[in-house]
């Protein structure tokens, strides 16, 4: 099976981080029991000046390592999300996919996919601009992101285009779960502002493809997930198609 790699983080960083944080909350709490036994300090010949300087050094390095543990998550996330929806971004769910293709020819359960495409959304981003328009996709991606199960993924792949990954399901059940938010979306009404009381209506086109054949590559089985959405898009768009081997 494909490991996930993110470059920018590696385990053994975060595992040295980790003991360094226990190592120095040990020191501290050895500090603070210290100073309950009456005259301990002065018994090991460990004067008050010396420790202060120790411990306000142990402190130092225990917020470096707390801040670098909270910078390491950040980076996680920069490498796998995608900025401006926070779903998944195209790197990380093709890496996603290809474990679900593994898996898929390992133990053979069904596997489908979805791919997804807003219609005319130029014609959105001409008339709102594009601040309205990204966050019309931001709203589309939260109630994308809502419609499906824990362990579905879901990710944007390139421009207006989203690829769901539906571990353990059959095409059939798959081209359902599409006609669903294809619904949902349509009834949905979109506020390209913050403010104000304008809004807008959107459809989507969606291909569904299920259970790839062995041995395909992730790029294959995408480019037949798309080959459906195209057929979606010249039957008239707002509409399922599923692919058909």
């Amino acid at each position: 099976m494909m490991s996930l790699k993110i470059p920018l983080v590696s385990g053994s960083l975060k595992k040295r981080l980790w003991t360094i944080i226990v190592l120095v909350g040990a020191y501290l709490v050895y500090i603070s029991l210290g100073d309950l036994i009456p005259d301990y300090w002065k018994w090991i010949g460990f004067r008050t000046l010396e420790r202060s300087i120790l411990t306000l050094g142990f402190v130092v390095i225990l917020l470096i390592c707390l801040s670098g543990l909270a910078m390491s998550d950040k980076l996680t996330t920069l490498a796998i999300r995608d900025g401006l929806t926070g779903l998944f971004n195209s790197t990380y769910i093709k890496a996603r996919l290809q474990e679900e293709i593994d898996r898929f020819g390992r133990y053979g359960d069904p596997l489908s996919l979805l791919m997804i495409d807003p219609d005319d959304f130029k014609n959105l981003n001409d008339e709102y601009g594009q601040v309205g328009g990204d966050r019309i996709l931001r709203t589309f991606s939260e109630a994308l992101k809502d419609a499906l199960r824990a362990p579905d993924i879901v990710g944007r792949i390139g421009g207006e285009a989203f690829l769901v990954i539906l571990p353990r399901t059959t095409s059939l059940d798959a081209a359902g779960v599409a006609e669903r938010i294809r619904r949902e979306t349509a009834d949905f009404e979109f506020r390209p502002f913050p403010r104000g009381d304008k809004t807008c209506r959107l459809t989507i086109s969606v291909g569904v493809f299920g259970s790839p054949y062995r041995n395909q590559n992730v790029e294959e089985v995408i480019g037949l997930a798309d080959a459906a959405l195209f057929r979606a898009k010249k039957e008239g768009k707002n509409k399922v198609v599923v692919y058909i081997k």
